[in-house]
């Protein structure tokens, strides 16, 4: 039965890959516009093409890792992928709950528009360097493949799952029911870190890391994350994925828009 479930695991393994492989190819037009590849450029003096294949690869090894231990943890903690996992086995695929899409679409449109008046409202009045992106809005818009499907394979698949298994294990040892609790803790953990991931980039624009950025880097990167762990957890990671695309949409392309 185990060797089954791994066997298993192969063919979704590699579309979550192949999929993680898409969103750093598609996110090179906004890597080029914004300079993201220009460190790499300048230390080891190569050009920009070589540092986007450089990317991509990378991309796609943490993308391959986390998807290959992901999928393991999420069986054995009860979180799944049961329309991606029946579409690549052509199985009796679980139908896409158009009511819980609904949720993803309105919830990530709320819990957007909430961050963009923060951020307009709240922390760009106290921040001495305005953030104004110059690019197009097209190339800002890529920017849902790699949160919406890197992101959600990184920090939900994979360090969700881990932290629900290793907070879990004294209950499964039991054979017990993992208490709700240990979801939640899970998600706030994954957020939380989701968010300090970013203060070194927020040092890098601001240069230095007050309170006021701290406390900014934590709940604009991190408000969608409770909303994105609790789809992956309640009804799997295709919500969670949907959910986080369309919320980049809102943000960087709609309220974007609307506030500039």
């Amino acid at each position: 039965m185990k060797k089954d479930l791994t066997e298993k695991d192969g063919r979704l393994i590699l579309l979550l890959t192949l999929l993680g492989a898409f969103a750093a190819v598609v996110m090179i037009p906004y890597q080029k516009g914004i300079g993201l590849l220009d460190i790499l450029i300048e230390t080891y003096h190569i050009s920009f093409t070589i540092a986007a294949i450089i990317n991509v690869i990378q991309v796609t090894l943490y993308t391959l890792i986390a998807s290959a231990i992901g999928l393991h943890l999420a069986r054995r903690v009860g979180f799944n992928v049961s329309y991606l996992r029946g579409l690549v086995y052509k199985n009796k695929t679980v139908p896409l709950s158009l009511k819980w899409i609904m949720i993803a679409i309105l919830g990530s449109a709320v819990g957007t528009l909430i961050i963009a008046v923060l951020e307009v409202k709240v922390f760009q009045p106290h921040l001495v360097t305005q953030l104004v992106p110059n690019v197009s809005l097209w190339k800002i818009g890529l920017l849902m493949f790699y949160g919406g499907i890197v992101e959600e394979i990184l920090l939900r698949l994979f360090l969700l799952s881990l932290i629900v298994w290793i907070c879990s294990i004294s209950y499964r040892k039991q054979s017990r029911p993992i208490p709700k609790y240990i979801y939640w803790i899970a998600i706030l953990v994954s957020t939380l870190l989701f968010g300090l991931g970013h203060l070194p980039a927020t040092a890098t624009v601001f240069g230095e890391i007050t309170s006021l950025l701290f406390i900014r880097a934590i709940v604009l990167n991190g408000l969608m994350g409770v909303f994105f762990g609790y789809l992956f957890w309640k009804k799997g990671l295709e919500y969670a994925i949907i959910a986080h695309m369309l919320g980049d949409v809102f943000l960087h392309v709609v309220w974007h828009s609307l506030f500039t």
